[in-house]
Formats: structure tokens, C-alpha cells, sequence
């Protein structure tokens, strides 16, 4: 499998030379497990232009984890995460009464009254309409969309998103989020730390209820 470049980024306010920068955010990625064993990694050409930096430096960064067994080179196919890389640390796992919030207490119940905005039956030809919970047809992945769902509804795959989880999150729904959408915008989060919420609006109500 191949780690999209975008989940790869520079700290700004990190110390020390570029070269030593993509060094340690590839080793840490690795030792921290959000880069698995013999995942791909972008090409040099194409994570230099990413991150805005000349391909030497990203060039030198491989070749000092190639030595150091964090990543292996393979003819024609580029580079992958090492088979012999460092394995990550195994902590302890928590237990729900190590978590000391009262989430009763920050997520107190306060309600409206129920007063529902009006939406205009002709919305869509706004210039900017502000409707919550509508999807832009004009932003809408259809082609992924698609070849989800049909993975979905097809035989081998229907019992993974039909199953009833009851108390928890989708174990895997949550790891892609911490290994794939959330490396996109520049955060690193480890499962525990991530809430899946029941839509935009349940996650901004959470969101204002904490603060």
C-alpha cells in the first residue's frame, strides 16, 4: 500500500537541518506505527515537491534510513518501509476508569426548544446558501463514493459495515482517520484520542459544549 504524500508534513518550528527533519518525521512515523512495514513511500521527486524542498535533501534523508534498516529499496518500485525497522513501543493500554473527565458534567444538557430553520426548495441555485447538511454536487466524490458502496453491498465485505459495534467506534474506520485523514491537515492523534460523531452538527455541538 502506498502512504499518500499528503500525510507528510515539516514542522515549522522544528530544529535542525532539512535533510534531518524528513529523516525524523519518516523514522518517527514509523516508530510511532502510523507508517507500517512494507508500505511504499512517495517517491523522492514527488515528496520534495510537496514539501518545498530540493530533491537531494529528500534524496540524502532515504539513503540515511536505508542504512539505518528503517527503509529498503526495490529496483524500479521505489521505497518501502523496512521489514527490519524498529518496532513500535507497546504501552499500556487504558482502561475506561483512567480517564479522569466528568463528560457529564462538560457535555451538559441544554436544549433549544426545537426551532427548525426554513430552507428554500431552490437552495441549490444560491451562490452561497449556508444549508447545513447538504452536499455539493459539484465537490462530491461520485466515483469513490461508488466503489465503497459496491464493496459495501457486495457478499465478503457486508458483514464489516453491517455489524453492530454497539459501544465503540469502527476499529478500522478510526484507524484510517489517525493514519490517513488527520496526517492531511497536519495533526497526529492516537485512536483513543478520536471521536466519531453521529454528523457535523452532533461534532459542533460536542465541540461547543466542551469549550
Amino acid at each position: 500500500m502506498a502512504i499518500p504524500v499528503e500525510t507528510f508534513f515539516l514542522d515549522p518550528e522544528a530544529e535542525g537541518t532539512l535533510q534531518a527533519q524528513i529523516r525524523q518525521m519518516i523514522a518517527g512515523g514509523i516508530l510511532s506505527g502510523r507508517l507500517r512495514k512494507g508500505e511504499r513511500l512517495p517517491s523522492s521527486r514527488r515528496l520534495a515537491r510537496h514539501l518545498g524542498v530540493s530533491r537531494i535533501t529528500v534524496t540524502l534523508a532515504y539513503t540515511d534510513l536505508l542504512a539505518s534498516d528503517y527503509l529498503e529499496a526495490r529496483d524500479r518500485s521505489g521505497h518501502y518501509v523496512s521489514m527490519n525497522a524498529p518496532e513500535p513501543p507497546r504501552l499500556a493500554a487504558r482502561h475506561p476508569g483512567d480517564d479522569r473527565i466528568d463528560w457529564t458534567r462538560a457535555l451538559g444538557r441544554r436544549f433549544t426548544g426545537g426551532a427548525a430553520p426554513d430552507k428554500p426548495h431552490d437552495w441549490s441555485r444560491y451562490r452561497y446558501p449556508f444549508i447545513y447538511g447538504q452536499s455539493d454536487a459539484t465537490l462530491f466524490d461520485h466515483a469513490n463514493w461508488r466503489h465503497c458502496a459496491l464493496r459495501a453491498l457486495g457478499q465478503r465485505d457486508f458483514l464489516t459495515p453491517a455489524a453492530d459495534l454497539y459501544d465503540q467506534d469502527d476499529p478500522r474506520l478510526v484507524e484510517f482517520i489517525a493514519r490517513h485523514t488527520l496526517p492531511r491537515r497536519g495533526i497526529l492523534a492516537r485512536p483513543e484520542e478520536i471521536l466519531v460523531t453521529m454528523g457535523a452538527q452532533n461534532a459542533l455541538w460536542l465541540t461547543a459544549q466542551c469549550c
